[in-house]
């Protein structure tokens, strides 16, 4: 079961339902004129315009995560080294670098865009496709995060943080969890894992929120947003808000 909300100011009183289907949708994006594109498990993207949502099967192979923020057009990265690219009116796979399992995709208009997945795969788009950056790793990397001053860095399994600047790359310490996103907001890194969300100090990870869990993390420049299991948070710098999916004969937020 899915249900989308949209919320003024993460008031849960404004809380309009937008979409309540039996269909999983496992990610989920804006573009910036705040169209949205939501991925429905696997192969399937449903879009949203203010008005009715449209359903439409874009992929053969199994997609796993979709990024709409990239003023050059949304993508989807999946299994075998899929992507594809929304421009104009339909979605054209981008050839694959290597048969990986992409998990994350992530980028600036500055910097470039990105994708990571297993097999320690850190991969950059250019014009003549996916090149792979060498970090000369075997790590499964669940998320990455590119910074406003093209700072990458990278979550993954059993306790794996790493960020990398030019061409140095700096594995942080961390506790032994699976770490499934990282964010870059107000000049710091957060980072989220199985427990709640940590925060970079130096050249290591300090617990900074439990949310229960950190699966995923966003930033819009005003505010650092964190989805868990049925809760949401949103951090301005100073102070938290939260806001909690309950059913009581109909799925609303408090």
């Amino acid at each position: 079961m899915s249900v989308v909300f949209v919320v003024d100011d993460f008031h849960p009183a404004s809380a309009k339902r937008i979409l309540l289907s039996d269909a999983w949708l496992m990610s989920l994006s804006a573009t910036p004129s705040d169209e949205l594109l939501a991925l429905e498990a696997t192969t399937r993207v449903w879009h949203f315009a203010g008005a009715n949502w449209s359903r439409d099967k874009v992929s053969d192979i199994s997609l796993r995560r979709i990024w709409a923020k990239d003023p050059n057009g949304p993508i989807a990265v999946g299994s075998k080294g899929v992507a594809l690219r929304f421009q104009g009116a339909a979605w054209h796979p981008i050839p694959p670098a290597a048969p990986i399992q992409y998990f994350d995709v992530h980028g600036t208009p500055r910097h470039g865009l990105f994708a990571c997945g297993n097999q320690g795969s850190l991969h950059r788009l250019t014009d003549a496709g996916w090149q792979p950056v060498e970090l000369h790793r075997h790590d499964q990397f669940r998320g990455v995060d590119v910074a406003p001053d093209g700072t990458i860095r990278l979550a993954g399994d059993s306790g794996v943080c790493l960020r990398v600047a030019g061409e140095e790359a700096t594995e942080l310490k961390a506790p032994d969890h699976t770490f499934f996103a990282v964010r870059s907001f107000k000049g710091r890194a957060y980072w989220g894992d199985e427990v709640g969300v940590s925060v970079e100090a130096a050249d290591a990870l300090q617990p900074f929120e439990d949310t229960g869990i950190g699966s995923d993390l966003r930033s819009d420049g005003d505010y650092l947003y964190v989805a868990g299991i049925d809760a949401a948070w949103r951090f301005d710098g100073k102070a938290w808000k939260k806001l909690t999916l309950v059913y009581d004969n109909e799925f609303r937020l408090v």
